[in-house]
């Protein structure tokens, strides 16, 4: 690692002299704690690191948001900034640390660890040391970030300083991003400052800046404290005083001048006001003395009042970040690693982190509901185009869209197994009958139909009853009853009488992958519930999700333009659906029978399967190999926005529909039964099924023909089923299913070349018609593009152990491969007539989505390396193809934080960012990287079914590299566990480790490998017990499922034995020193 960066022992990443360092841009996790309300803050690697902060999104700013590029430029000066003034023999010296330029000598560092930033000067010029540390504050009745400063003394005798520290402008609290960025001057009229006499700043525009008869005022606002041991600090508003002729902010030529700084008759409106604090300290040599300032958000000034009086007890701010620190570390805690390679356990530490700040993380609150908690959709300094959202509530629930969402939950039940089917439900049941689904999801709301059976709760709470007669967030409802006798009781009695709905919205259009990640939810079911499969196909339990948006005829959207016929306009509002719609007074968006106007229809599992399967074998291209992008959006790819306008299709799709069939015939009940369908439905699938066999059809007559079925059905749906039901059996779904893989085997086949397998196609209209139903077309002429790896990603998941060694060598031999890097490239080169394809024309190769080294694609590629076998190929290469064991000097920033991209070697513009890592953390690279540690642990089906009963049969494929060189007491749940050297330590269900012993430190795969030969099982109970075998048998994987385990040992080595001498039930300690201090096993 290079010496500029580092881990130092508390596993912080440092960063030395980073003002010179190449820039980039982070955040703080924004995570409160569940009762807690959470405030965002990002940083950069320039001046004081923190670039802006707020509460819920931009609009809450407190410290303007400005994009990364902007925020390196600004920081240093509209950041936080220290003055320090040396009274003494040099008198008048003024000292601003943190700066770029420092002089010869200084040492600036940057500490970035998972709960905190901090920057650190020592400047011996001025003999004096600074360390500045920002962290949120956690559990509070208020929205904070705190910052605790420590300054030194590092001169021979005392010193009396005067410090003024903290923002030259802060946002008073009603504005919005627009009006500060285009109508900031004429804001300022609207501002004010309350309390400064109290030395606790309140900043609110006096009322809200609308141009309307309502006049309403502004209750909230944000806020300022300045503390040092447990008193309140003097506070500057007014910037003038400090900064008086330097406008600019430059330097602070009010502090300047000789006297004291005048805080008298400050002006408090009328101008974009500031947050200092000014202090005096008098420091003996080597003494030190931190001082601390908050900034934050309260509800109301009353709010405010309430808790300052709490946050000025002795000890409180040293308290919250203890509490901040042990926060974010339990939650990072539930993926516990200890290998041989520490940086490879900090990036699955971190990427847990990172992939529930997206996902949310399952957590189970007052009154037994489970509720994603502390998500967000990712939007940061360098996704400036993304609109985050952490409402500043306790029990805080984000935004975040359809597809990162439910991609970055499929792991979930190796942490929280109780969650059982719930994301299965939630996302299926998000599926509409045209196989689409919206984009933007809001979690999960909750309906009370019957609000008189609570009105005994009324009185408690006089504001809940408004809160129950309508669809309700989980917060709103707590926020009602906080104050009540008992709130969690409370919650209960109302979660008893309420049901969960699905808060989900259109939002931006329909993309055609969406679906596909629904099959990776159902394969991660089956690896840990594969005996409760049977009963997943038959619970007639799931929903529709109502649209308001149509798919339009391919008449209407087949529009002739001056560059030939295109497919522009698809998807098509309606005014009439969304009154339908509104009129309904719970359960909104979800399909009624009776056109809309009745009752719920309800289907099972296998019935939202169906749907998916028969809208999108409709769907397939003209020359029968790629499913079309009918919808306006593209695929996962999103910078092909282009694409859909050219008739574009994706084999992607394609293959996840293979899969989803296949794992369908696999898993539904062999026995007979029935699975109810809607009328129209079971009649779209049945007219699909006679296609399959007409083998008079080439695929543009399958294409022509099967449209026609799918808008007929579309048309009849749309604003809600009839109510006619059918009842399809499983034997004839079995054949209709069969029938559709074989189907799609032939379809796939054709996307196949020499070089691997062809990821999309557009098709140029040669010939149409103008009909009365608009354009039709009678001729495609089909055009592959160039190699993208997402296809090859998708082909190993369905590819023969020989297949995938074949396309393996094709994406090495390919442009995919960065050979500098050692990494895979999104795309190879797409020519010079690529514009139509999208805004990924319009970036430089190597850089955003053309030809980067796109981390979760990447990611997705390594993964799939691994589960198609290539084992060797993987562990030979993991010092290149995984980010946390990068050289960071390389990488630019924190080797354990994913990013986005990877700029890649073919970027011509400037060379010397080649391998450095661009827009931070919250990318679906995450979910990969942690199911790649899944997959190295435990392979694809640690449990199965055999003989009928359940089997714990894992199957790691890690490297002799991972196996620890020292044994190793920790203590990662409040037990402490002795480790014994040789041994690798994996999580499950957050709490139970697994940890596999091998002494000789051998491969766990290929030749000569060592595999599982015995267990030892320690129950949560104290009981100790031996198993030989290379498998858990049922009750034993049972009791592991059901997390009564606390620990369990795995053996690995060539042939069961007889273990029970290790197991000493009368004295475990002996047990585990024995492990500690001697070779494990040595035996096997």
């Amino acid at each position: 690692m290079a010496q500029h960066y580092h881990f130092d022992d508390d596993d912080c990443f440092v960063i030395e002299q980073y003002n010179e360092r190449v820039p980039f841009a982070g955040f703080l996790p924004g995570v409160a704690g569940a009762r807690g309300r959470p405030a965002w803050v990002f940083y950069v690697n320039r001046g004081q690191a923190v670039a802006s902060l707020g509460v819920r999104n931009k609009d809450g700013a407190f410290l303007e948001f400005h994009p990364a590029d902007k925020a390196w430029q600004l920081t240093p000066a509209r950041g936080f900034r220290t003055f320090v003034k040396i009274c003494g023999s040099n008198e008048g010296t003024v000292w601003e640390p943190f700066q770029c330029g420092s002089a010869a000598g200084v040492r600036q560092c940057m500490y970035v660890a998972p709960h905190e930033v901090g920057v650190e000067e020592i400047d011996p010029r001025v003999q004096l040391g600074i360390r500045a540390d920002t962290f949120t504050l956690p559990e509070a009745a208020v929205a904070g970030v705190v910052r605790r400063v420590e300054i030194v003394n590092n001169a021979a005798g005392a010193r009396t300083l005067q410090i003024v520290d903290g923002l030259p402008q802060v946002l008073p609290w009603g504005l919005n991003q627009w009006a500060v960025k285009f109508m900031s001057r004429t804001s300022e009229a609207f501002m004010g400052v309350e309390g400064v006499g109290e030395r606790l700043p309140f900043y609110r525009l006096k009322v809200w800046p609308s141009d309307s008869p309502r006049v309403e005022r502004v209750i909230a606002g944000n806020f300022f404290a300045g503390f040092l041991d447990g008193e309140r600090n003097a506070v500057l508003v007014d910037p003038q005083r400090l900064f008086g002729s330097a406008g600019d902010l430059s330097r602070p030529a009010g502090f300047n001048a000789g006297s004291g700084l005048d805080l008298d008759g400050q002006v408090m409106a009328n101008q974009t006001p500031a947050a200092f604090q000014v202090l005096e300290l008098v420091l003996q040599p080597g003494e030190r003395r931190v001082f601390h300032g908050l900034y934050g958000h309260a509800a109301t000034h009353e709010t405010l009042l309430r808790f300052v009086a709490q946050a000025g007890t002795p000890g409180y701010f040293e308290a919250a970040r203890d509490r901040n620190r042990r926060l974010i570390a339990g939650i990072s805690r539930r993926v516990f690693t200890l290998t041989a390679r520490p940086r490879f356990d900090a990036h699955v530490r971190q990427c847990y982190l990172d992939n529930g700040l997206r996902g949310g993380f399952p957590t189970e609150v007052p009154g037994g509901a489970q509720l994603y908690l502390f998500g967000r959709k990712h939007g940061d300094l360098e996704r400036d185009y993304n609109d985050f959202l952490l409402q500043d509530t306790p029990f805080s629930e984000g935004n975040g869209d359809f597809r990162d969402v439910l991609q970055n939950r499929r792991m979930d039940l190796f942490f929280a197994p109780a969650l059982d089917t719930k994301n299965i439900r939630y996302f299926f049941n998000l599926v509409q009958p045209d196989g689409y689904n919206p984009c933007s999801l809001r979690n999960t709301r909750f309906v009370v139909h019957d609000a008189r059976a609570l009105a005994h709760a009324f009185a408690r709470s006089p504001s809940l009853e408004s809160v129950l007669t309508r669809e309700f967030k989980y917060a709103e409802m707590w926020e009602a009853i906080a104050a009540a006798d008992d709130p969690e009781a409370l919650a209960g009695d109302i979660l008893a009488h309420a049901q969960e709905v699905e808060d989900a919205e259109f939002d931006r259009g329909y993309w055609s992958d969406h679906w596909t990640y629904l099959v990776d939810l159902l394969i991660q079911y089956a690896a840990v519930f594969p005996d409760r499969l049977g009963g997943l196909f038959t619970d007639r339990s799931y929903s529709f999700f109502d649209p308001t948006h149509r798919l339009a005829p391919r008449g209407r959207k087949y529009i002739v333009t001056p560059a030939g016929v295109r497919q522009y306009g698809a998807v098509l509002w309606s005014d009439e659906k969304k009154a339908l719609i509104d009129a309904r007074p719970a359960h909104r968006y979800k399909v009624r029978a009776q056109t809309g106007r009745g009752d719920v229809v309800l289907t099972t599992l296998l019935g939202k399967i169906l749907t998916l399967v028969a809208n999108k074998l409709a769907t397939l291209d003209p020359f029968g190999v790629g499913i079309e992008m009918e919808a306006d959006r593209p695929g996962w790819c999103d910078a092909l926005n282009g694409l859909p306008g050219i008739f574009g299709s994706s084999v992607n799709e394609t293959i996840e529909l293979k899969r989803l069939v296949e794992f369908t015939l696999r898993a539904m009940p062999a026995e007979v039964g029935e699975c109810p369908l809607p009328g129209e439905l079971a009649d779209f699938v049945g007219r699909l099924h006679g296609l399959l066999h007409r083998h008079d059809l080439a695929p543009f007559g399958f294409w022509r023909e099967a449209g026609a079925l799918k808008e007929n059905y579309r048309d009849a749906v749309f604003m809600g089923f009839s109510g006619v039901e059918a009842a399809l059996s499983f034997a004839v779904a079995r054949r209709f299913l069969q029938d559709v893989s074989a189907f799609l085997d032939v379809a796939i086949g054709r996307a196949r070349t020499p070089q691997g397998i062809v990821t999309y196609f557009c098709c140029e209209v040669e010939a149409y018609e103008q009909a009365d139903a608009g354009v039709e077309v009678t001729c495609f002429r089909q055009r592959p593009l160039p190699l993208f790896l997402e296809g090859f990603v998708h082909a190993m998941r369905v590819a023969t152990a020989s297949e995938a060694r074949e396309l393996y060598a094709a994406v090495r031999a390919s442009e995919l491969y960065d050979r500098k890097l050692g990494m895979y490239r999104l795309n190879a080169p797409l020519g010079d007539e690529a514009l139509e394809l999208g805004r990924i024309a319009a970036f430089n190769y190597g850089w955003l989505e053309n030809g980067s080294i796109f981390l979760h694609m990447h990611y997705k590629w390594v993964l799939e390396m691994v589960r198609a076998g290539l084992f060797a190929e993987f562990h030979a290469d993991i010092d290149k193809l995984l980010v946390g064991l990068r050289d960071p000097a390389e990488y630019g920033r924190n080797p354990a934080e994913s990013s986005s991209f990877l700029v890649s070697s073919g970027f011509a513009v400037d060379p010397r960012q080649h391998g450095r890592g661009c827009v931070a953390r919250l990318s679906g690279a995450t979910v990969e990287l942690l199911h790649l540690w899944v997959q190295l642990f435990l392979g694809s089906s640690p449990f199965v079914v055999e003989d009928g009963e359940l089997r714990f049969r894992p199957e790691p494929t890690l490297s002799g590299s991972f196996f620890t060189m020292q044994a190793r007491c920790v203590e990662p749940f409040d037990t402490e566990e002795s480790i014994a050297s040789g041994s690798a330590v994996f999580t499950l269900w957050g709490s139970t480790l697994l940890v596999y012993l091998n002494p000789a430190r051998r491969d766990t795969f290929g030749p000569g490998a060592a595999g599982p030969v015995g267990y030892l099982l320690h129950g949560r109970d104290g009981s100790t017990r031996a198993v030989a075998d290379r498998q858990l048998g049922a009750a034993d994987a049972e009791a592991l499922r059901a997390g009564r385990l606390r620990r369990i040992d795995v053996m690995l080595g060539d042939e069961p034995h007889h273990l029970q001498q290790w197991v000493t039930t009368a004295d475990r300690s002996a047990l585990f020193q024995r492990q500690l201090h001697q070779p494990v096993f040595s035996d096997l």
